[in-house]
Order: C-alpha cells, then sequence, then structure tokens
C-alpha cells in the first residue's frame, strides 16, 4: 500500500508540475503576442518624432521658397514663384510618405505681413523678448505697414531695452491718436501721418527723414540687455535687428511676412492636422 500511495503523490506531483508549466507558457505567448500587436501598432502610427520631422521640412521649405522668391529683404516678392515652390514641395512630401504608408497634404496659406507678435499672428503672444544677452545694437528698424492696426492712447504698442535687473533702460511707445502716429522715446515725442510709418532707431530718421534723437545708443551703452515688444498684436509690418551678443558672437533678427499652414497626416490608425504660422525671413 505505501508503494502505490508514493507512486499515486508522485503522479499527482506530475501532474501540477506539468499544469503549472502550461499555465506559465500560456500567460507568456500571450504576453509576447500582445507586445507584438503593440509593436506593430506604434510601427503603424504616427509618433510624435514624425510630426517634429515634418514640421521642421515645412519650416525649411518655406524659408527655401521665401529666398527663391525674393533675391533681398527690400525686393518685392514674387508670390507666383513662393506658391510654385510650396506645391512642389507638397507634391514631393506626398509621394514621400505615401511610401511610409501616410497619407500627407498641405494647405498652404499666402505670404501676409506678421504681426509684431511671437508667432506673427495676431493672437499670437503679444508680449516677449524679440533677442536676449544684448551688448550692442548696430542696426533696429521697424516698418509699420499698416497704422491702422495701431491701438490708442491706453492700448499702446511698445518696445524695451531690460537691463540685467530687469530694468527699462530705454523705451518707445507707438499710438494711433485717430489723426497722427504718435512715437514717444526718452526725452521726445514726435508725430506723424501716414498709412504706414518706417522707423530707423539706430539711425534717428522717420520715413528716411533725420529726427533730433531716439536715444538707443545712449540709453543703452555699458548695459547687458534684452528687447521686448509689449502689445506687439496692435504693430504689423517689418522689423530688424543685429548686433552683437554678449559672448561676442553677432546676432541678426528680422521679420517681413508669415504664412499659416494646414498639415495633415492620417495614418490607418490615427490622423494630425497641424496649423503652423511661420514666419520669413
Amino acid at each position: 500500500m505505501r508503494k502505490f500511495d508514493d507512486s499515486a503523490q508522485l503522479l499527482l506531483l506530475a501532474a501540477f508540475a506539468i499544469g503549472s508549466t502550461l499555465v506559465i507558457s500560456t500567460i507568456m505567448l500571450s504576453n509576447i503576442i500582445y507586445a507584438s500587436n503593440m509593436a506593430s501598432e506604434s510601427a503603424s502610427d504616427i509618433s510624435n518624432y514624425e510630426i517634429s520631422n515634418i514640421v521642421q521640412m515645412t519650416d525649411e521649405a518655406t524659408r527655401a521658397a521665401y529666398y527663391n522668391a525674393s533675391n533681398n529683404d527690400s525686393a518685392p516678392i514674387n508670390e507666383v514663384v513662393f506658391m510654385q515652390y510650396m506645391d512642389s514641395y507638397a507634391s514631393e512630401a506626398s509621394a514621400l510618405y505615401a511610401f511610409h504608408g501616410y497619407t500627407f497634404s498641405f494647405d498652404n496659406s499666402t505670404l501676409n505681413d506678421a504681426y509684431f507678435t511671437e508667432n506673427g499672428l495676431y493672437g499670437g503672444n503679444s508680449d516677449w523678448f524679440v533677442v536676449k544677452n544684448v551688448n550692442q545694437t548696430n542696426d533696429f528698424a521697424i516698418d509699420l505697414t499698416n497704422t491702422s492696426k495701431l491701438g490708442n492712447a491706453s492700448n499702446t504698442y511698445e518696445v524695451h531695452a531690460i537691463n540685467q535687473s530687469g530694468t527699462s533702460i530705454w523705451f518707445m511707445k507707438v499710438y494711433n491718436d485717430g489723426s497722427n502716429i504718435n512715437i514717444t522715446v526718452p526725452s521726445n515725442t514726435y508725430s506723424e501721418n501716414g498709412s504706414s510709418i518706417y522707423l530707423n532707431i539706430t539711425g534717428n530718421r522717420i520715413n528716411n527723414n533725420p529726427v533730433s534723437n531716439f536715444n538707443f545708443g545712449a540709453s543703452t551703452t555699458g548695459d547687458i540687455y534684452k528687447i521686448k515688444f509689449v502689445n506687439s498684436s496692435n504693430a504689423i509690418g517689418y522689423y530688424t535687428i543685429s548686433g552683437d551678443l554678449a559672448d561676442g558672437s553677432s546676432f541678426t533678427q528680422k521679420r517681413r511676412k508669415v504664412i499659416n499652414a494646414t498639415i495633415n497626416v492620417a495614418s490607418t490608425d490615427n490622423k494630425i492636422n497641424v496649423s503652423l504660422p511661420i514666419t520669413v525671413p
């Protein structure tokens, strides 16, 4: 009897071990299949990297189109050349992403005068730093191409040079009183009229006519500062700023036009629409 009982117990243990092995193997196999399916879905999905790559490509294509359509910043932009370049980019990008299993479409807006907000659109961040750690500004000009966009005296477009202590060491305020465009800088105020106003701040000129002094150089010399736009959704047109940074390197910040492109990318499992404002140059 004892031998029979021992054999029975061994059979039960063996059966239990086999059953446990089958359960563990089934769980492991299920996990492998699940992980494989997840990897497959991830591979066919639109990754953040892919979207970032598309945004970068579109930004570079827009800037290349701008330079092809204009020989320099002051020359008129050939809108036909610009649109032809962007249409060619859309066709090439669509063919490229079709090869990878995506559908790609690109809706390009026309070039428009940019607002002075951070992204160039009316609804963009209107209080922002254009450049930081400036040691010297050699060229600073603002071309307000549509003065009707300017606010009144209680809602002025402002430019500030702010030192490292956070103090405004120079300012300019521009507003439309309904009859004239008023420009206030330290120690001076000017009144102009017209649908556009060109301000050469470092050259002390308004519409290419000399004025007494914008006081920019005298106010900023000897300081490390940053240049900030305030209420810049009230200003539209073109600006350029160039000079030297505190680390000795040179800089140029300029903006002339903006487009607001719409990109649509779709896979079998996902679809993403991206609205992309791009400023040029």
